[in-house]
């Protein structure tokens, strides 16, 4: 009769119910707002920072091994770049949020629920796309249609999900077995994608972050590049994120440098100071300089399928 009652109320039973308790703590691992970092623990191999919507690890770590990214925000500075200088065979990209309305990423990064985000990013297979494994289970959003298809996230391709937590903590910031996003209101607030697409670049491998479009300015006449407007309280909320930000990475960027990771902001007009400015031309140039500066279109194909490693060595076919 209990078991009848439960299910006509949707109540799942006390055991499942207790399974769903334990499916909660092994998604956030030590608890909502804090993972744990390497110096009061000894790992056999690195944990688990990566996920399937399975919760089966997914192992990425250093795909991306010493390489260079371009981390693309909503900034309305970046609609003033050579967006074709992007598009070079060699050049790696991120984009947080909606920034890929202006421009298509390689790799795609967010935090908030998935509703906020265009369905084309979700339905993208070209996209390597990074989101809490939480919001595998919702569904995504039509906004030409204005409602949700009855398409999860975790029904999207090119999927990869890891677990946040809610307490800045710059000493394990790049060691942690989840990914930071700031602060709960509880310590302080303070939330962004940004600290999260950074951890996530390190862990890849990458070893030169350029920041394009991270103004850490807003009004009403500037929000981004891309179509959206914001009330005054959004406003004040971000430009106040902009200064613990700031003050975030300045604490980070020693840490950073002594693993020889290194950031640059390639807007000077930008208030966040904490890294040092690079020109948008220079930091192309050095991305591809890891490409050794190929030429795709007139690179030499003739002769490599007929020529042995040894005659190759010998010179011979040059």
């Amino acid at each position: 009769m209990l078991m009848q009652t439960r299910k006509r109320l949707g109540e799942a039973p006390v055991a499942e119910a207790r399974d769903q308790s334990d499916d909660g703590i092994a998604r956030w691992g030590r608890s909502r707002h804090e993972g744990y970092c390497k110096f009061r623990h000894n790992f056999i191999q690195p944990a688990p920072l990566f996920f399937t919507q399975d919760h089966h690890p997914l192992w990425l770590g250093d795909i991306y091994r010493g390489r260079s990214a371009f981390l693309i925000a909503g900034g309305p500075s970046f609609a003033g770049l050579n967006h074709a200088k992007l598009r070079q065979p060699g050049i790696l990209t991120m984009g947080l949020n909606n920034a890929v309305k202006t421009f298509r990423t390689n790799l795609w990064v967010s935090v908030d629920a998935p509703d906020h985000f265009l369905r084309s990013i979700w339905l993208d297979p070209t996209i390597m796309k990074f989101v809490p494994i939480c919001h595998a289970s919702k569904f995504i959003f039509n906004s030409d249609a204005w409602r949700f298809m009855d398409i999860r996230v975790g029904d999207c391709p090119n999927m990869v999900y890891y677990k946040r937590n809610e307490r800045f903590k710059p000493k394990q910031f790049l060691w942690e077995d989840c990914m930071n996003w700031g602060n709960h209101k509880d310590y302080g607030g303070g939330r962004s994608v940004m600290l999260v697409a950074i951890r996530i670049l390190f862990t890849l491998g990458i070893r030169r972050i350029y920041l394009l479009g991270v103004d850490f300015n807003m009004d009403e006449k500037t929000t981004y590049h891309f179509d959206q407007r914001r009330a005054a309280g959004s406003i004040s909320g971000n430009n106040s994120s902009y200064l613990k930000l700031d003050k975030w990475f300045r604490e980070l960027r020693p840490l950073f440098e002594a693993q020889d990771f290194l950031v640059y902001n390639c807007n000077p007009e930008s208030g966040l100071k904490a890294f040092d400015c690079l020109p948008f031309d220079e930091a192309c140039a050095r991305a591809l300089s890891e490409f050794d500066n190929v030429d795709v279109r007139t690179e030499r194909s003739l002769g490599l399928y007929d020529t042995s490693t040894k005659e190759k060595m010998g010179g011979i076919g040059k």
